[in-house]
């Protein structure tokens, strides 16, 4: 078993200052089942159809013809690794071997988080992992080809490698916390926002020891990642585009954010109460760290707090989505683990209402994710193969509301029709006199049936098919034939 290494102290935990974390061993057995669970949880929604931004990776990816025209997408839909892995693979049947590293690296971020919250005691490491386990948010995007589960991992080493390097003085860590800086801001360039927070953190607690060689101390920490990130802005990040996104709305963004994140439904009153209970935690565990004298507050406050309000600012202008506040909730689940640590290790009272919360959270999630594990992104595999039995048009020729979206996932299941079948799109624009065969609607989310029929020019069309999503990923469909 591994122990939480100091900086060479004996300073008991109760009384860690900055680096000088718990002696516990790690909680093996409880991390494993954690781990397990969330094995368990996520492994369904590797099966699920894509959806949309999934779908536009793999096109983007399809469409270069060597890593440095991968490197250089300019579309904000591309995450370079993630699409880099895509193209690397080639063509496949399914989504399967395209999600395969989100899942490790989901699964690989219980027992991280578990190891950073075991510098304040095994409670606290036991509660990470089973927070991390059953995180809904977690379950969706670790389970889709994108680099957000990526993000994740590489913002919860960014700051694990930082702390122990400071801890030890092994500059083995050091050089680790570089390379989290490399992959991260190729996983995701909002990385940026969250290393920055850690960085601020690594350079109070390095002023305040005092050292003589504190400046260089700074500059060997701050100089490589930034160097790396100026020199990915000039290649990448200055010529991005924003690819297009559907209309949202602020206040619906953080009430799906908190409601997700803490397992409360999705209503109005959710944002006032998540913002509460949220805040109220990250309040409770900052004074915890900073009554120990522990600089890891700045750390926390920085990245969930700070980070939350600069990634809402940076992205005020293009689009936003929970999706985007993966990194904070992530370190305000260490902020919960701690604080239900520090309950359980006061007495049996405490044990008991740190049981209490942990369950309830866990089951807020589980009741946003069983739904989803469900219904998941959607069907439109079968509403697309259902349209090659429905009709005998050679080739069957589909039009959409939507021409993008709708014409990029039927590119992708059309490849699952029967031998000699095909599927063609045509925008409204371009449609032949007679009108497509089929007319799909695309939507967010319908918030009621869709209509029976419609009509395109003179022809009807009645509703054959519908698909509903749940979750944050996917979109509803409503599938007309003509009369």
């Amino acid at each position: 078993m591994f122990r939480v290494r100091s900086n060479g102290t004996n300073a008991p935990a109760t009384a860690a200052s900055d680096g000088v974390g718990s002696t516990a061993t790690f909680p093996w057995l409880a991390v494993l089942a954690a781990t397990a669970l969330a094995f368990a949880l996520r492994v369904p929604a590797l099966f699920q159809d894509p959806w949309i931004d999934e779908v536009w990776s793999w096109g983007l990816a399809r469409s270069r013809s060597s890593i440095l025209d991968v490197l250089t997408i300019e579309s904000s839909n591309s995450h370079a690794l993630n699409t880099l892995w895509i193209w690397l693979l080639g063509d496949q049947p399914t989504f399967l071997l395209y999600r395969l590293p989100s899942l490790l690296f989901g699964l690989a971020s219980v027992p991280l988080a578990a190891r950073i919250a075991l510098r304040h005691g095994r409670p606290a490491a036991i509660c990470a992992a089973w927070i991390v386990a059953v995180s809904y948010l977690s379950v969706v995007y670790a389970t889709e080809a994108r680099g957000y589960a990526l993000l994740v991992l590489c913002s919860l080493l960014a700051f694990e490698t930082a702390w122990t390097w400071l801890d030890t003085g092994d500059r083995r860590w050091l050089a680790a916390s570089w390379a989290c800086a490399a992959v991260g801001i190729l996983a995701q360039t909002l990385f940026v926002v969250g290393w920055a927070a850690i960085a601020l953190a690594v350079v109070l607690r390095i002023v305040r020891e005092g050292r003589a060689s504190r400046w260089g101390r700074i500059a060997a920490y701050l100089g490589v990642p930034v160097g790396l990130f100026v020199v990915w802005w000039f290649v990448n990040v200055r010529h991005v585009f924003n690819a297009g996104a559907p209309p949202w709305d602020l206040a619906a963004v953080l009430t799906e954010t908190l409601a997700w994140s803490l397992g409360l439904p999705v209503a109005n009153w959710s944002l006032v109460l998540g913002a509460v209970l949220a805040a109220g935690i990250l309040v409770l565990d900052a004074r915890l760290l900073a009554s120990r004298g522990d600089r890891t507050w700045v750390a926390q406050v920085g990245v969930a707090l700070v980070g939350s309000v600069a990634t809402a600012i940076l992205l005020r202008h293009e689009y936003l989505a929970p999706r985007y506040f993966l990194v904070p909730l992530a370190f305000w689940s260490l902020s919960l683990a701690r604080v239900l640590g520090h309950f359980a290790e006061v007495g049996r009272a405490g044990r008991v209402q740190a049981a209490s919360i942990l369950v309830l959270f866990a089951a807020g999630n589980l009741a946003h994710a069983v739904p989803f594990l469900r219904v998941g992104r959607g069907a439109i595999g079968d509403l697309v193969r259902a349209m090659a039995t429905r009709s005998d048009a050679r080739p069957i020729v589909v039009t959409g509301n939507y021409d993008f979206n709708v014409g990029a996932l039927l590119e992708w299941h059309r490849r699952s029709l029967p031998a000699g079948r095909e599927l063609v799109y045509v925008p409204q624009k371009q449609l032949p006199p007679g009108g497509p065969d089929f007319a799909v609607t695309d939507h967010p989310h319908f918030e009621s049936e869709p209509p029976t029929a419609i009509r395109i020019g003179t022809r009807s069309y009645d509703v054959v098919g519908v698909s509903r999503h749940a979750g944050p990923s996917g979109s509803d469909w409503a599938v007309y034939q003509r009369r």
